[in-house]
């Protein structure tokens, strides 16, 4: 099962993204899910650097919320009774000159992914800091889930 991205508008008259790309696409067992922007009501958490005008605790926050719709996609999608495990988390953090705790931001998206799924949700997973991400986010989050085939799953 393949989906749109939230947020990206579809291509006239087609239903798919107009971007060249899939949000989550599932491949041998391994549903892999694109970057994730924090947003709230439609609108990013916050904006700017960490380190610069984000607080660390703002971008724990913004890693907290991209880590859940993360896991809301994968609910709605294919549902988390499907997760085996999460194999990578990949948490990008946009940072001010000299801002070298992006772990601690990193953390908080561990955390969610933790809380969802108890130890399903441990995993692999780098803190990158970058100079910026798109429409100025401070945080992306991105994984690579281990899921069940939709047949062996018994309806709840």
């Amino acid at each position: 099962m393949t989906s749109q991205h939230a947020g990206t508008p579809a291509a006239p008259g087609t239903g798919r993204p107009a971007s060249p790309f899939l949000a989550p696409i599932e491949i041998d067992g391994l549903l892999f899910l694109s970057g994730q922007l924090p947003y709230v009501d439609g609108a990013l958490a916050s904006t700017g650097t960490v380190g610069g005008e984000v607080s660390v605790a703002e971008a724990q926050e913004a890693a907290r919320v991209a880590a859940e719709l993360v896991l809301a996609r994968v609910e709605r999608d294919y549902g988390l009774d499907r997760v085996r495990a999460v194999a990578r988390l990949t948490v990008y953090v946009a940072s001010a000159p000299g801002f070298v705790d992006q772990p601690s931001v990193a953390n908080a998206a561990s955390a969610a992914f933790v809380a969802a799924l108890g130890d399903r949700g441990r995993h692999s997973r780098s803190a990158v800091g970058v100079a910026a991400l798109p429409k100025g986010a401070p945080v992306e989050v991105e994984a690579t889930l281990a899921i069940a085939p939709a047949d062996a799953v018994s309806p709840g």
